[in-house]
C-alpha cells in the first residue's frame, strides 16, 4: 500500500512538473508570436515608409536586413502554432520540430541584428564614395528615376543639395546637360526653398539650401543619420525577438525532456 502511494505521488509530481513547464512554453510562445508581430511589423513599416533612399545605396546589406525581419517575423507565426500544438499534445516530435525552427530563427535573427549593427558602422564610408558618383553620373537619366525620385525627394526632406554642398553639381552630367540644352540649371529645382519649375538657374543661398549660418547644407551627413537612425531600430528589432526565442527554446527543451523521462518512467 505505501509503494503504491509512493508511487502515486511520484507521478502527480510529475504531471505537476509537466503542466507547469507546458504552460510556461506556452505562455512564453504566445510572448514570442507577439514579439514575431513585433519584427514583422518593423519590417513592412521599413518596406512601406523607410526605404524611398534605398536606391542611394550601392549595395543591398539595408534592403537584405529588412527583408530578413519579414521573412522570420512571418514563420515565426507558423512556428508559434507548431510549438503549441507540441505543448498541448505533449508530442515529442513536434516538440523537435519546434525547436529545430526556433534555432534556425534565432540565428537568422543574430545575424540580421549583427548585420545591422555593423552596417550602421560602415555605411558612411559606402555613401562617402558612392553618393557623388552616383548623383553626378546617374541623376536625371531615363534608366535611373528611381535614384533622381530619392535625391530629389532628399533634398527637399533634408533642405540640402548636393553631398557636401551646392557646388557638387556643377561638372555632373545633369549640369553639362542642362547647359548644353539652354536650360542653364546651376542645381536641380529640388535644391530650392520654394521648388517650382527652373528655380533651379539660381544657385543664391536665398534661393535655395546651400548655407545654414556659415556651414555648407551637403545632404551626406543627414543621409547618413537617417539610415544609421534606422538600422539601430532594426538591430534592437533583431535582438529583442532573439532574446524571446532563447527562452522559449529552453523550455521547449525542458519540456520535450521531461515528457521523454515520463514516457520512460510509466511505460
Amino acid at each position: 500500500m505505501a509503494g503504491s502511494k509512493k508511487d502515486y505521488d511520484s507521478r502527480s509530481d510529475s504531471t505537476c512538473d509537466l503542466a507547469c513547464l507546458r504552460g510556461l512554453l506556452i505562455a512564453f510562445n504566445f510572448l514570442f508570436i507577439l514579439a514575431g508581430c513585433g519584427a514583422l511589423g518593423v519590417g513592412v513599416w521599413t518596406v512601406i515608409g523607410k526605404m524611398e533612399y534605398s536606391a542611394l545605396l550601392t549595395t543591398a546589406t539595408y534592403t537584405a536586413i529588412v527583408y530578413v525581419l519579414i521573412i522570420v517575423g512571418a514563420f515565426i507565426l507558423i512556428t508559434g502554432i507548431i510549438g503549441c500544438i507540441g505543448a498541448a499534445r505533449k508530442s515529442t516530435r513536434s516538440l523537435s520540430i519546434y525547436f529545430i525552427l526556433l534555432l534556425v530563427l534565432f540565428i537568422l535573427e543574430i545575424a540580421a541584428g549583427i548585420a545591422a549593427f555593423l552596417y550602421r558602422e560602415t555605411i558612411h564610408d559606402e555613401l562617402a564614395s558612392d553618393l557623388m558618383n552616383n548623383m553626378n553620373t546617374h541623376y536625371n537619366q531615363t534608366d535611373y528615376k528611381p535614384l533622381t525620385q530619392a535625391v530629389d525627394s532628399m533634398q527637399q526632406e533634408f533642405e540640402c543639395c548636393g553631398v557636401t554642398n551646392h557646388t557638387n553639381w556643377k561638372g555632373s552630367r545633369f549640369y553639362v546637360e542642362s547647359q548644353k540644352d539652354k536650360v542653364n540649371l546651376l542645381v536641380p529645382d529640388s535644391c530650392c526653398k520654394s521648388v517650382v519649375t527652373y528655380c533651379g538657374q539660381s544657385d543664391h543661398p536665398s534661393n535655395i539650401y546651400a548655407i545654414m549660418g556659415d556651414t555648407p547644407t551637403g545632404c551626406l551627413t543627414k543621409l547618413e543619420k537617417y539610415f544609421q537612425n534606422h538600422l539601430i531600430v532594426l538591430a534592437i528589432a533583431g535582438f529583442a525577438v532573439a532574446g524571446v526565442q532563447l527562452a522559449v527554446m529552453i523550455f521547449a527543451c525542458c519540456l520535450r525532456r521531461s515528457i521523454v523521462e515520463d514516457k520512460i518512467r510509466y511505460k
